[in-house]
């Protein structure tokens, strides 16, 4: 017999064993917002992970096409908020760093969900979405992708001050010639974050699937302060995410993702999900 011959016993594949602060992390989201009924038939996400496209520049992040299972992107259609349920999203002043901060773009949202907060899906359709996007199985599967990158941003961190999980789920419209969204990198303590496009409704041009997707710019670490937004229209993409229906454009954040949304066609308008995966202060039972 050949002593390169194969064992007769089965070869067991485990999963590779994931950094301790993001290990920590999926565990106490499925016992937060990960704690959900039985899906639905057909909704589950993980397995569209396989179709995932990494991109390694200007910052890690990646693109699955076809994100949501064709009837559940269909309902989402179907059943969007009236538009007048729609606010803009909140201009504020904060200190981030000592210095003041305040939100750049045109954007109108309406919340779906802000576990940590109670606000919850009102209907089946954002009930059955907001169950697939926090399942354990799909949250273990998108984090495991990119554990590198978020345990490089835990680390950064206070465990002790930010020790709990949350889910927020956003519905978005931007629209009109101002740029919808200018160039930011996230809080910190948003680990990651999904954009689903749904559809773009105007005439479009032969720009408009740059324009209505994701900027991605170059820039080093430390060099951009979270929750700085800075015009677009000043900046040199390094990469343009384009629009496409049912595209799910997939970040986790790091100090290099600097990104934004150009927009600025009058009669255009884009329809997307937004989600975000974070850790934030437990709450205080009064």
């Amino acid at each position: 017999m050949s002593q390169h011959s194969p064992s007769s016993s089965a070869v067991v594949r485990t999963a590779p064993a994931l950094p301790e602060r993001v290990e920590r992390f999926l565990d106490l989201f499925a016992c937060g917002p990960g704690t959900v009924p039985a899906l639905d038939a057909g909704v589950e996400l993980a397995p569209g992970l396989e179709r995932m496209q990494t991109i390694a520049d200007p910052f890690i992040c990646a693109t699955v096409d076809d994100f949501l299972p064709a009837d559940l992107y269909q309902a989402v259609l179907r059943d969007w908020p009236e538009a007048s349920s729609f606010q803009p999203v909140a201009t504020f002043a904060t200190l981030v760093y000592g210095e003041p901060r305040r939100y750049f773009g045109s954007r109108v949202e309406r919340t779906v969900e802000n576990w940590a907060a109670d606000a919850t899906p009102d209907a089946p359709t954002w009930q059955r979405l907001r169950n697939a996007l926090c399942h354990p199985d799909f949250v273990r599967a998108l984090f495991t992708r990119f554990a590198e990158t978020i345990d490089a941003n835990l680390a950064g961190l206070d465990l002790d001050e930010l020790n709990a999980p949350n889910f927020k789920l956003y519905t978005n419209l931007d629209a009109g010639s101002d740029e919808a969204l200018g160039a930011h990198v996230d809080a910190p303590s948003k680990l990651l974050t999904i954009v689903v496009y749904l559809d773009l409704q105007g005439p479009e041009l032969p720009d408009s699937a740059d324009r209505w997707g994701t900027a991605l710019y170059e820039v080093g670490p430390g060099d951009h302060l979270p929750q700085h937004f800075t015009a677009n229209a000043d900046r040199t993409a390094a990469r343009n995410i384009q629009f496409a229906p049912n595209r799910a454009f997939i970040m986790p954040n790091s100090a290099r993702a600097l990104h934004g949304v150009v927009g600025g066609e009058a009669a255009v308008q884009r329809r997307t999900l937004m989600c975000g995966y974070w850790l934030t202060r437990t709450r205080r039972q009064d």
